[in-house]
């Protein structure tokens, strides 16, 4: 029996060494209260490298190397331990003189039982005799999209040869969930402020793989502006070769990044064509003899970006024995579309190989049971460097009884190779005056030029004017639609990108909203919609 009462008692010991959750009983719904903290918040002359906080009941951490913000930037080599109702932090790194640190906790500490996290913790102190209250304030969004981007980092820097993508930033913190940051804590001054996806948490910009966005101002603190960053994606690395590869027929040209235009000039001959190969960073070098010399020809070829950055370079081209496995011949199709008010059909073709020819007899529009409408050339334009085709055919009969049907016959288009596409039929869909619908508009701006765009559910544009401020849009299929407007500021019809290493934004987009702050319309068949007042 007295063995079984020391093992009773050592059991109980052992139970209350542990440092558990307490089982039963209501929910623990109340955050972590921080009781006190050296340094205190707002403190001045701190110079321990230890830092530590006491709570009101027992807590943890999770992941406080990503949700505890140092701002200005301490270094990596800090430690963050949970210890009972306490969280020590030490450092290996120097705080500077004279400066004021701002702490931003986030969701890092938490109570031990529900996971609660404290709300809204931050700690403030300064290395010397004063202690910087300035603040920066704003939202974030996405360019072309309604979700607010998680995770992002907005960053200040104040020096004008600071380059976000080599240079890490000066203050720092990250967005909430809503979009909405704040930066505290700052001097007097002028800054310049961005945002990012900052997915590797270097505090520096991978333009390859992060979204990204700034404001091309300075901005002069004390200041009471809300700001508005918006993020978009683009690749601002400079061109680079990464692979130069022949075979008997095909060079291949492979660069770190998509272009928007090419220039090939050849320096002494010219029996080749180029197009993009499956992306617009491979650029393919098709021969057009069968017997060539296997002399090098010099080529001087210019790439342009997105941003308008251009590299010149020089490759050698050259063709060798190796012979590459044929590749099967593929002829991809967009939706067909028809142009009610117009009373016209089109659709792009896209080819994965040059085209030799293109069969006529085998194109042509079954109207009805009596007449068919052929398809020639003037009906057609091919983009011989994306190897795409455009078909755009007006409907040459005023009455029509059934839906009209697209032939594509066998052999329809023949690739540089010989092969022959497949048959293919496509029926056009018509819809009658009462299976439409129509929605119109009245634009109020004092923006000179912009671009207005119907989208439909899928995201693909069904209509698209510019600088108009009073339109019906007509003939629309019953469905739901959204209103995209672009500030066109160089009014040259297109959506410009910006570029930081200039200072130039990119070009608003504003999503039309209707007064309960639903940005789709619905239309219905055979009703009006509208007029919307736009208002920008």
């Amino acid at each position: 029996m007295k063995y079984f009462w020391a093992a009773l008692i050592l059991l109980a010991f052992s139970q209350c060494a542990n440092q558990t959750s307490p089982g039963g009983g209501p929910q623990d719904k109340k955050p972590p209260e921080l009781i006190e903290s050296n340094p205190s918040n707002n403190q001045k002359n701190f110079t321990a490298k230890t830092i530590e906080l006491t709570f009101d009941e027992y807590i943890k951490l999770k992941n406080p190397d990503e949700e505890v913000l140092i701002s200005p930037s301490i270094g990596k080599d800090v430690k963050y331990t949970a210890k009972k109702k306490k969280v020590i932090i030490t450092t290996k790194g120097e705080w500077k003189e004279n400066t004021t640190y701002s702490i931003s906790f986030r969701e890092s500490i938490q109570d031990i039982t529900e996971s609660n996290p404290a709300n809204n913790l931050r700690l403030a102190f300064s290395t010397g005799p004063t202690i910087d209250s300035l603040e920066v304030k704003g939202r974030i969004s996405e360019i072309f999209k309604e979700e607010i981007p998680d995770k992002i980092t907005v960053a200040l820097y104040n020096s004008d040869t600071f380059n976000i993508f080599k240079h890490t930033p000066t203050y720092f913190t990250r967005a909430n969930k809503k979009g909405i940051f704040s930066i505290q804590n700052l001097k007097p001054g002028g800054y310049y402020i961005y945002a990012f996806d900052d997915k590797n948490k270097n505090l520096i910009v991978e333009s390859k793989s992060e979204r990204f966005g700034f404001k091309k101002d300075k901005i002069e603190l004390p200041t009471n502006d809300s700001l508005h960053i918006e993020l978009t994606h683009v690749d601002t690395r400079p061109f680079k070769v990464t692979s130069f590869r022949s075979s008997e027929k095909v060079a291949t040209l492979r660069l770190n990044k998509a272009t928007t235009s090419i220039k090939v000039t050849p320096y002494n001959r010219q029996d080749f064509l180029y197009y993009y190969g499956s992306k617009q960073d491979e650029i393919v070098f098709r021969s057009l003899q069968e017997e060539r010399s296997r002399d090098s020809v010099l080529l001087d070829v210019i790439l342009t970006d997105s941003l308008g950055i251009r590299k010149d370079t020089s490759v050698y081209l050259k063709y060798t024995n190796s012979r590459m496995s044929k590749e099967k011949f593929n002829v991809s199709h967009s939706a067909l579309q028809y142009d009610q008010e117009k009373k016209t059909i089109s659709q792009s073709i896209k080819f994965n190989k040059l085209l030799s020819g293109i069969n006529y007899d085998s194109l042509f529009i079954q109207i009805d049971t009596t007449f068919s409408q052929p398809i020639n050339n003037q009906h057609i334009t091919f983009d011989t460097l994306n190897l795409r085709l455009s078909l755009n055919v007006a409907i040459n009969k005023d009455t029509i009884k059934s839906a009209p049907i697209l032939f594509y016959g066998q052999g329809a288009f023949i690739s540089i190779e010989q092969d022959s596409s497949k048959a293919k039929t496509e029926t056009i869909r018509i819809l009658k005056p009462e299976q439409v619908g129509s929605l119109a508009i009245k634009v109020e701006t004092k923006e000179q030029y912009y671009i207005i765009e119907l989208v439909d559910r899928s995201g693909k544009v069904v209509y698209k004017i510019f600088n108009i401020k009073d339109y019906i849009f007509k003939n629309l299929e019953p469905g739901e639609y959204k209103i995209r407007i672009t500030i066109d500021k160089n009014n040259n019809q297109q959506w410009d990108v910006g570029n930081y290493f200039v200072r130039s934004e990119p070009e608003r987009i504003i999503i039309y909203k209707t007064f309960d702050k639903k940005t789709a319309t619905p239309v219905r068949a055979n009703w009006e919609v509208g007029p919307l007042v736009i208002t920008f």
